[in-house]
């Protein structure tokens, strides 16, 4: 994969002339199927493809694992300059959803190797849109937050004992010493019953402590962070 690109814009993702919309699906039980848009902003015709993998967060790492348990339809398209497709995003396993399923949708734009062999570089572009199936009695995230040192880093660490994920954006680290530490945007996702964590300082940078802001999806976070 030469190129990957993860553009999230107002009104949905974009990869070069690829536009995806909405750029996260929730489908509550019993619900089992939602839909997505894809539109071609570009000049050319473009062919995409999808394919869906279980995500889920081992050793506090992202972990994507190819699933047959979640299925796109069609799974490959094309779409000429200026044209859209609807497509389908559905759950075919009988299983119960046991609080909160995450997958991934991976949506790649073929390279055109008619302008590869004009001698024009050709981009492998790809998205990810995050999928939540989520059963009645799915629990909040509950997540407790600390600071760890590893490698000459800082790490972040999250650990969420609820049923749902937490995500985490525009984070800033205030430490008593006085240091500050930023990152805006997104941070990451800490998936229901999981654990991760994130380099987010040098080591020794923000001491022993630190006050932890943040937006999520359950609203503002502001709570203290000690080293652990």
């Amino acid at each position: 994969m030469a190129v990957t690109m993860s553009l999230v814009l107002s009104l949905g993702a974009a990869a070069q002339g690829l536009r995806v919309s909405p750029v996260l699906l929730e489908v509550p039980a019993p619900g089992a199927a939602t839909t997505m848009t894809l539109r071609n902003d570009g000049s050319r015709p473009i062919t995409v493809q999808s394919r869906v993998f279980r995500w889920m967060q081992p050793g506090a790492e992202d972990s994507l694992q190819r699933s047959g348990d979640v299925v796109v339809s069609p799974p490959a398209i094309q779409l000429a300059p200026g044209a859209t497709q609807t497509i389908r995003v559905v759950r075919t396993t009988r299983a119960q959803v046991q609080g909160e399923e995450a997958y991934r949708v991976i949506l790649n734009e073929i390279p055109d190797q008619s302008r590869r062999q004009a001698g024009a570089v050709a981009f492998a572009t790809e998205l990810r849109i995050p999928v939540f199936f989520t059963d009645a009695a799915v629990r909040s995230a509950d997540v407790r937050w600390s600071l760890r040192q590893s490698g000459g880093a800082t790490h972040l660490v999250a650990q969420n004992t609820g049923d749902s994920r937490l995500r985490i954006a525009d984070v800033t680290l205030t430490a008593s010493n006085g240091a500050t530490v930023s990152h805006p945007g997104l941070l990451g996702y800490v998936l229901g019953g999981s654990s991760m964590e994130w380099p987010i300082a040098s080591a020794g940078q923000l001491g022993g402590s630190a006050r932890l802001s943040a937006a999520t999806n359950l609203g503002a976070l502001d709570v203290d962070v000690a080293m652990r």
